[in-house]
């Protein structure tokens, strides 16, 4: 596991449970934040997401995949390199 970098925007789910989920993405300085998310407004953010996504499926199906696709390309290798990354604190 990777340590997050020290100028970052980190997203915490869950951050008034016992294991929060940190996201982060290495940033400026300028640009660093930390936002902290209670279990009600993950369950709403992580919600919303997922119908979103059906309603993606719904609608276009093919083009949804290809853009998940897309996504995975950026984001795996973000990751490779520690630019981007999660952590559950335990």
């Amino acid at each position: 596991m990777m340590t997050p970098p020290k100028d970052r925007v980190e997203i915490v789910l869950m951050s008034d449970q016992p294991h929060p989920l940190h996201l982060w993405i290495q940033t400026t300085a300028e640009l660093a934040r930390r936002l902290d998310y209670n279990k009600e407004k993950s369950v709403r953010i992580l919600g919303g997401a997922v119908i979103l996504l059906l309603a993606a499926f719904f609608l276009s199906p093919g083009s949804t995949i290809i853009l998940l696709l897309l996504g995975l390309i950026v984001i795996f290798p973000l990751t490779l390199v520690g630019m981007v990354g999660f952590f559950k604190e335990s």
